[in-house]
């Protein structure tokens, strides 16, 4: 109960605490110079794969290994 105390009453406090200013100066970070729309279709192909039964696991490891 005290842990939860020591953690519940700092986070109480400052919800209640009143936010700092925001700044007023209409300085921008960075000019917009060009923009892109999204492409037209999907980015990733799908290679669409058919269930079938469970191979042996050495197998299924040798054939997705690198090396």
């Amino acid at each position: 109960m005290k842990t939860f105390l020591a953690a519940v009453v700092p986070l109480a406090i400052a919800a209640c605490s009143p936010l700092a200013p925001l700044p007023t100066d209409t300085v921008q970070v960075a000019p917009v110079t060009k923009t892109t729309s999204a492409p037209a279709g999907p980015v990733v192909v799908y290679g669409g794969y058919r269930v079938s039964e469970p191979g042996d696991w050495r197998g299924v490891n040798d054939a997705q290994s690198e090396g």
